[in-house]
């Protein structure tokens, strides 16, 4: 079947379909995309309308030579944006410079024609224009673009600088002409200057890297932006003809600008701390040398010391000045490594061409481990209801400083144990604003020693506090110290280890001397309870200063939820219903005192006065307070006034607080007043007194 005899069925199909609604199109639509079926003499869009073509062009390299023609591709589409094969594409070059492979070219599947564009001679020189052309339905689209033509005749005969054979000055600039010759009069030809400087950033060619000439010479302005002769003894130039393997070679002699100056730039970290203690001993201290134009310069020699060697403090692990070279970015560094002795450092850098000197900021070799006197244990609140509550909260924090009080490094394990209920194990100081501390969390549970009171202990490495008699910032033999033993927790709370009760927390289990105890007061360890931690008899110290536990303790109170509220001295009477009851005290004595509520109180003052009582709460060994937040409250008969005076609510705090209440009989002798106290977990505790401004009891007989 011919082409002609295929496109009449392929029209009579469509007019068919288009009259029986059918070919999933609208009735009196058709459609046709051109390249799809190698068709493509003419097709219509939707509604009839007539398809026109669109045609683009390029060249795989715009300078044409015999030796680097170019490839030439004419790329067809219809409205659509469709590309059509087998479209016949007419190609021309304006000037007849430029020699084409074929004047006519047939699209292919992919709608492209291609042919291939050399000069017309090996001398053709200059700029032509190459056109296509296609047309379609009646339709002609057109496209064109130029290219260059360069003889491969031309060579490059003279390639030099104004300065000649001299050194360019750092950040100077120079006038580069490049001669060619065979190109025919009046002809355009491309010529390029590569540049070793100006490929890394370090220098320029104006009015660009490539020109055209017509005359036979090019000029480019060569100008050191950057300082090249800090890094090159010369700049390797050549020149090249476009399109042409003709090319010459220069040596630009650079000159090196001269260092005016050295500049800290860091240390990092700022803080290292003493060889052997375990934290970071090492800082890089950098410094930059700039020239005049404050550019960065490398090859410069730069000779570094330290402000002191104390402590066997090093350079790069000398203890003598180094000199080191600086970098492609004017960078030296060097290397501090710590000694045996805290102190602030400085690093003296000097340029050895000028002498001109710089030092560092201060960079501090900090002791870096806690040390006891600078040991510090806090915890949000004393007094919390856990005796019979779990998972009531607590905090605690350590504030550790070493022996200059500076804070230890971040990171450092503070170890915590309790004698009762359950705390973090270890804590991490961390820093804030410069400071470190270390917070962990405590819950209420079991176990719960009977008095309600438990113990927290807080511990790490550290050092052994001592008297720096001569000013090293080390121990020396002979000076005062702390002789510090095992931990221990007073399960007792007495100031001594009670190996029957006590837990000990051993750092070395073969520790057989007597403890030493120091001499001066500012080193006397803190044996109160419940702080009591350190041992002080025989056969639990190693008797020399050295690393050590640092520890404090914490008293924690376990309060009950229900209160029992104790009477104070006052100058009223108690009837024969009080009750008597004996605790153990804060100090360890008996206290024995009235429970309120137990009995009426007789012997009041009709115009009013105040009574006081200890917050007290239901433990049956000791004298403990309510929970801390515990509120206290007071109501009356209609015939008294009353008021709550202080002490609600209940602080945090050990010993149980007083509190005290006013009242004042509005009419009659004899009524009652109701103590309320709520606990901070909900529970409210509420005790009637009955009370009378009579001589004798309401009830019975006056209190034994």
């Amino acid at each position: 079947m011919t082409t002609l005899t295929k496109r009449i069925a392929s029209l009579l199909l469509m007019t068919v379909l288009a009259a029986c609604g059918g070919g999933g199109g609208s009735a009196g639509t058709s459609s046709f995309t051109g390249g799809s079926g190698g068709a493509g003499g003419g097709s219509t869009g939707t509604g009839g309308t007539t398809i026109a073509p669109a045609i683009a062009l390029s060249l795989s390299n715009s300078t044409v030579t015999s030796a680097a023609p170019s490839t030439a591709t004419a790329t067809v589409t219809d409205t659509t944006g469709a590309v059509i094969a087998n479209q016949v594409v007419t190609f021309a070059s304006t000037r007849s410079l430029g020699k084409l492979s074929a004047n006519t070219a047939l699209t292919n599947a992919a709608g492209q024609a291609v042919i291939t564009v050399s000069p017309s001679a090996t001398t053709t020189v200059g700029a032509d224009t190459l056109s296509a052309s296609v047309s379609l339905n009646g339709t002609t689209a057109t496209a064109s673009t130029g290219f260059q033509l360069t003889s491969t005749n031309v060579t490059v005969t003279g390639f030099a600088s104004d300065v000649g054979a001299n050194a360019l000055s750092a950040y100077g600039q120079t006038t580069l002409t490049v001669n060619i010759s065979g190109a025919a009069a009046g002809s355009s030809v491309g010529v390029t200057v590569s540049s070793a400087c100006v490929s890394t950033g370090k220098a320029t060619l104006s009015p660009g890297a490539a020109v055209s000439t017509t005359n036979g010479t090019a000029t480019f302005i060569y100008k050191d932006t950057g300082g090249c002769g800090s890094t090159l003894a010369s700049d390797s130039l050549q020149a090249a003809v476009t399109g042409s393997a003709s090319n010459k070679s220069l040596s630009l002699g650079l000159t090196s600008p001269i260092a005016s100056s050295i500049a800290f730039v860091s240390a990092s970290p700022e803080t290292i701390y003493l060889k052997g203690s375990g934290f970071i001993a090492t800082a890089q201290v950098t410094f930059k040398v700039v020239d005049v134009s404050n550019n960065p310069l490398p090859g410069q020699s730069v000779a570094m010391s330290a402000t002191t060697y104390t402590g066997g403090l090093t350079l790069d692990g000398v203890s003598t000045p180094v000199t080191k070279t600086s970098d492609s970015n004017g960078l030296v560094a060097v290397l501090v490594n710590s000694g045996t002795v805290p102190t602030p450092v400085r690093v003296k850098a000097t340029l050895v061409s000028s002498a001109v000197t710089t030092s560092s900021s201060n960079l501090s070799i900090a002791v870096g481990l806690p040390t006891q006197a600078a040991f510090s244990l806090s915890q949000r609140t004393v007094n919390i209801e856990g005796f019979n509550v779990d998972g009531t909260p607590n905090t605690y924090t350590v504030i550790a400083s070493d022996r200059m009080g500076n804070p230890v490094p971040a990171g450092t394990s503070i170890n915590f144990v309790s004698e009762g209920g359950q705390v973090v194990g270890v804590g991490q100081i961390a820093l804030l604003n410069g400071l470190a501390s270390a917070t962990v969390n405590f819950q209420s549970a079991d176990p719960r020693p009977a008095d309600g009171r438990i113990t927290i202990a807080a511990y790490a490495l550290g050092e052994e506090s001592f008297i720096d008699a001569n000013g090293n910032n080390i121990y020396d033999p002979g000076e005062d110290f702390q002789d510090l033993g095992d931990v221990f927790i007073s399960r007792g709370f007495s100031r001594t280890f009670n190996e029957a009760i006590d837990q000990r927390i051993p750092q070395s289990l073969t520790a057989a001397a007597t403890c030493v105890n120091a001499s001066s007061a500012l080193l006397a360890l803190d044996r109160s309870i419940p702080s009591a931690t350190t041992f002080s008899g025989a056969n639990r110290c190693d008797g020399a200063w050295g690393q050590a536990f640092v520890r404090r303790a914490a008293e924690t109170v376990l309060s009950t939820s229900g209160a029992r509220p104790l009477w104070l001295a006052n100058s009223v009477g108690l009837d024969s219903g009080c009750r008597l009851v004996t605790l153990v005290g804060d100090t360890g004595a008996n206290v024995s005192s009235y429970v309120v509520g137990s009995g009426g109180l007789y012997g009041l003052t009709a115009a009013g006065g105040t009574l006081s009582f200890l917050v007290a709460d239901a433990n049956t060994v000791r004298l403990n307070p309510m929970a801390a937040g515990t509120t206290v409250s007071v109501k009356a008969s209609s015939n008294i006034v009353v008021a709550v005076l202080g002490g609600s609510p209940v602080p945090s705090t050990s010993s149980a607080n007083a509190a005290a209440i006013s009242y004042s009989f509005s009419s009659g002798t004899t009524g009652s007043i109701t103590l309320s106290f709520g606990s901070p977990g909900g529970l409210t505790t509420s005790l009637i007194v009955p009370v009378t401004t009579s001589g004798t009891p309401l009830t019975g007989a006056p209190c034994p």
